[in-house]
């Protein structure tokens, strides 16, 4: 009897600190969990695609596939166009598709001024747009509009999301769109 009560002791002090230990694990895990939900941004994207390819940033923006989000970072060198798929929560680059550059559209790069007009920088226009709108900007280009140089941004807010377009000489807003809810993705990863 002594020695079914000494091991069944024995048994619960194993068991109880296996379950304190697992539980340690499982907060941590949990942690970690919450710290993959946060996104990367637009800046750390850019940053990441650019050490797997130098080149111009022609236009970034944040997609969601098969319950997998990414930044898809599109990058112009030596007349090729890459794609570079960036994981939005982890920076883990995961896809890089290479072509060759036939692109005929307006797009422009997001890190040179054309030489013959003076433009705002991608930073500035992301800093114009925040002050228009509370929200993380999910997609940016440099596109040409009747022979004006005009950012397009997007912002996924609390509510929604916003569409902005700002003048890239003048600074000014020329287009506001604020969308209250979001039917397109649920692009920040919750379930709901």
């Amino acid at each position: 009897m002594k020695k079914i009560v000494t091991m069944t002791l024995a048994a619960a002090v194993v068991l109880g600190g296996t379950l304190a230990i697992n539980h340690g694990y499982a907060k941590e895990d949990s942690q970690k969990a919450s710290q993959a939900k946060e996104l990367i941004g637009i800046e750390k994207a850019k940053e990441v695609a650019l050490s797997k390819v130098e080149g111009t940033v022609e236009s970034i923006e944040l997609e969601k596939n098969f319950s997998k989000t990414y930044y898809e970072v599109d990058i112009d060198k030596d007349q090729k166009d890459y794609d570079i798929d960036v994981d939005a929560y982890t920076a883990e680059i995961l896809k890089v598709d290479e072509n060759w550059d036939d692109d005929d559209d307006d797009d422009r790069n997001l890190q040179a001024a054309p030489a013959n007009q003076s433009i705002i920088t991608e930073e500035e226009a992301i800093e114009i747009a925040k002050k228009q709108v509370t929200g993380e900007v999910v997609e940016i280009s440099l596109d040409e509009d009747d022979e004006r140089y005009e950012y397009d941004l997007e912002l996924k807010t609390k509510d929604g999301k916003a569409e902005i377009t700002i003048d890239a000489e003048t600074k000014k807003v020329t287009e506001l769109e604020m969308d209250d809810h979001d039917d397109d993705n649920d692009d920040d990863g919750d379930d709901d």
